[in-house]
């Protein structure tokens, strides 16, 4: 067998290996959108901190460490129930993007779409005190 029919044999493979990988990926961005989407609520929080921390991808695993952006922010939680409302302030480290992160100060007032423990996008902000 010639070698240009090996390799075209060898590209054909990792060609349709790719494909199919690319699908997968693509569907679970898809997956994560549709989730964001369906929990995201926009919050007013106070940055305490945020730091660029260096973790597993999947923890308990050997697996390279990645960067994550993590900001650690107060939030007012407030509910209402019966006609008696509750509200309390919480400290939480969220998650975002590194085009989010550079967005943030430390000492500012930020309104931010928030999904769990994850920031999605930085409406705006404002200096504090």
């Amino acid at each position: 067998m010639p070698w240009w029919t090996s390799t075209i044999i060898i590209l054909v493979v990792l060609g349709v290996a790719y494909y199919f990988l690319y699908r997968k990926m693509k569907q679970r961005t898809n997956d994560f959108n549709k989730m964001y989407s369906a929990h995201k609520e926009v919050r007013e929080i106070f940055v305490l901190n945020k730091k660029i921390v260096k973790q597993p991808i999947r923890p308990g695993l050997k697996f390279p460490k990645v960067k994550t952006y993590q900001v650690t922010a107060r939030v007012t939680l407030s509910q209402a129930k019966k006609g008696a409302s509750f509200s309390t302030t919480q400290t939480f480290s969220f998650m975002t993007e590194k085009k989010e992160y550079e967005k943030i100060q430390v000492n500012r007032k930020y309104r931010v779409e928030i999904a769990g423990n994850y920031i999605g996008k930085v409406l705006g902000g404002k200096k504090v005190g």
